[in-house]
């Protein structure tokens, strides 16, 4: 038991600790220079105490600084009523051991991945201006409670990401990929990002109607962030949600399933615990279009009469951090691939978009399922691309518009998409959405 929490069983009614040590080396190169090499270390600790029947919390750097209890509750004395209590003692699965060879990699290991990536690339297109970053990131993680929980554990993951902007365009052609172990200079991701790039050479506007849509891999946050609040615990207790009260029922096309999978062995992201210390289960949120069950942390929980479901993560649409509250969210989104190569999915359209992400999301009314953006990607005209996306707007409603999925590609990309969670998503061929275009 830390010392901080056995001060705190001696002070306060209850108390939790969330102990966060992290090191991070990221490499970054712009117009295919080395600009800078960035090493972080960081500790911080969150410090949540029940004191009087009040909540209160307090921050600093490292547990030894046993006053953060004592600010705690002094701040519980003017906190909200308290309506749940901290996470109890559980049984966490297993995930493999931190790589330790990702956490021995140097900057110039990471420089070396970068120049490979630039050479592979400038080798068949000498003239764009390359923008790569990459990076090691390893944390180890501690959280207790005054009720039994210790939960621990040491994560290490490699990011790398590449793209150039699109002259004249203002938008950008960019890959990433993440991996728990060392990998070299993704040939696939590559050959994906070249193809891609080509395509933008020329531009295209479709004519305003509804027209059949792919969505990338990197675009699925368009459909899956309405998603996570559609079955935010917090939404469905406050009945906000408009899905509060559709469990067994049909929300979705059935060819959708939809995981949190939190035990994915190779994602960087994989967790045993969330940042509550309640385990974390691989479950269905969505099975064959109909919806299985919501997230929950102690506070929805609570409101529910529920237990927590292990999805509380201290995390916010555009951010992250010690100092944030929990709020439910999935651990890593898995969507179940079908079995239609992404190639002939584009072959079969006469004319359709194959959407690879979008401007303008924060702005939507996604908490009800609706979107629109200024949709980035490429029009399809004759079952092939014809050119880059142009002045072109997308809208619809996920629980509308996903109902009817014509289908679902084989190939799958895991993309850490910085809003959310990470999502492992196919190709999804929607039958129509609105397109706003000339």
């Amino acid at each position: 038991m830390n010392e901080l929490i056995r001060y705190a069983r001696q002070h306060v009614d209850e108390a939790e600790m969330y102990w966060r040590r992290a090191h991070e080396t990221t490499v970054l190169y712009q117009n295919r220079c080395l600009q800078q090499i960035n090493l972080n270390r960081l500790s911080s600790v969150a410090v949540r105490v029940i004191d009087g029947g009040r909540f209160g919390q307090s921050f600093g750097e490292t547990p030894e600084r046993t006053a953060i209890v004592d600010e705690a509750k002094t701040v519980s004395m003017f906190g909200d009523p308290a309506r749940h209590a901290f996470s109890h003692a559980h049984a966490y699965n297993d995930l493999p051991d931190a790589d330790r060879a990702v956490s021995a990699m140097t900057g110039a290991d990471l420089v070396a991945l970068c120049e490979d990536t630039k050479r592979a690339i400038l080798s068949h297109r000498p003239d764009l201006t390359l923008l790569i970053r990459a990076g090691t990131s390893s944390e180890r993680l501690v959280i207790e409670t005054t009720d039994g929980v210790h939960a621990e554990s040491e994560t290490a993951g490699l990011h790398l990401a590449f793209g150039a902007p699109l002259q004249g365009a203002g938008t950008f052609i960019h890959k990433s990929h993440a991996s728990s172990s060392p990998f070299e200079a993704p040939t696939d991701l590559i050959e994906e990002f070249l193809t891609w790039y080509g395509w933008t050479e020329q531009a295209s506007t479709p004519d305003t109607g509804r027209l059949p849509v792919i969505f990338a891999p990197e675009a699925a946050f368009l459909y899956i962030i309405p998603l996570c609040f559609g079955i935010n615990g917090n939404a469905v207790a406050k009945e906000t949600s408009p899905i509060f009260n559709r469990i067994d029922e049909s929300i979705l096309s059935e060819k959708l399933t939809i995981f949190d999978a939190p035990d994915l062995p190779a994602s960087p992201f994989s967790r045993a615990f969330d940042d509550e210390g309640t385990a974390c289960r691989r479950r269905p949120l969505v099975e064959n279009g109909i919806l299985r069950d919501f997230l929950l942390d102690l506070q929805s929980a609570s409101m529910l009469r529920r237990r927590s479901t292990g999805n509380g993560f201290k995390r916010q649409l555009f951010g992250s951090g010690t100092e944030v509250a929990p709020e439910p969210w999935p651990c890593h989104v898995q969507i179940q691939p079908g079995t239609e190569p992404i190639d002939k999915m584009i072959t079969d359209l006469d004319e359709a978009l194959l959407v690879t992400g979008g401007l303008g999301f924060h702005s939507g009314n996604y908490s009800q399922g609706q979107f629109a953006v200024q949709a980035i990607g490429f029009h399809i005209r004759n079952g092939r691309v014809s050119g880059r996306l142009e002045s072109t707007m997308i809208s619809g409603n996920i629980y509308a518009d996903l109902l009817d999925i014509e289908a679902l590609s084989r190939e799958t990309r895991d993309i850490p998409t910085g809003m959310g969670p990470a999502i492992e998503a196919p190709y999804v061929l929607v039958e129509s959405l609105a397109v706003a275009g000339r």
